[in-house]
């Protein structure tokens, strides 16, 4: 993908209504000596919401330097600190869970956990229903790392596919509108 940077713009190779977060991710990009990585799926969709048509180069739309560079750097796009599924992947391998354990025993343990929670709002227990919400994140992320996966790309497919679906509510449930 051919990506024109200068000291003004960056401008990608894509009409405004074609630019999508999936076709930025990973990009890496020097603006104004700095090194920009479009990893956050959040950058991403600022860049997609921001970015406007070019008059100079058809097909193509823009981004000025200057407020890519203010929202990487009043939103923390690029804090590289360990996020919370980082941690719970080095609490689980320190445990030996990816060592010795296995998809089946994680999705069993799923099961146990969504139980825990189903209990819980029957009960009407906030603290268990948090509690068990924890642990399925946790028992979600452990299941993706053994299955070669990472949580937050399965996360982030799910949010692609869902974010422009249509439908409607249905007894309490979102039904998804057939085309």
């Amino acid at each position: 993908m051919k990506i024109f940077i200068s000291d003004q713009t960056v401008t990608f190779p894509f009409k405004k209504e074609s630019i999508n977060v999936d076709k930025l991710k990973g990009l890496k990009l020097e603006v104004n000596g700095r090194i920009i990585t479009l990893e956050s799926i959040e950058l991403r969709h600022w860049i997609v919401s921001n970015c406007k048509k070019s008059f100079k180069v058809n097909n193509s739309c823009f981004i000025f330097n200057k407020q890519l560079i203010k929202a990487f750097d009043t939103f923390n796009f690029g804090v590289t600190d360990e996020s919370i599924f980082d941690l719970i992947r080095s609490w689980a391998k320190k445990r030996g869970i990816y060592d010795k354990g296995d998809v089946k025993t994680q999705f069993i343990k799923l099961q146990e956990e969504t139980g825990e929670i189903a209990k819980a709002i029957l009960k009407q227990d906030k603290e268990e229903i948090i509690d068990g919400i924890g642990d399925v994140v946790v028992v979600l992320t452990n299941l993706a790392e053994l299955a070669g996966l990472k949580i937050e790309d399965c996360i982030e497919s799910a949010y692609n596919e869902i974010s422009h679906r249509k439908g409607k509510m249905i007894n309490g449930t979102f039904e998804k509108e057939n085309k």
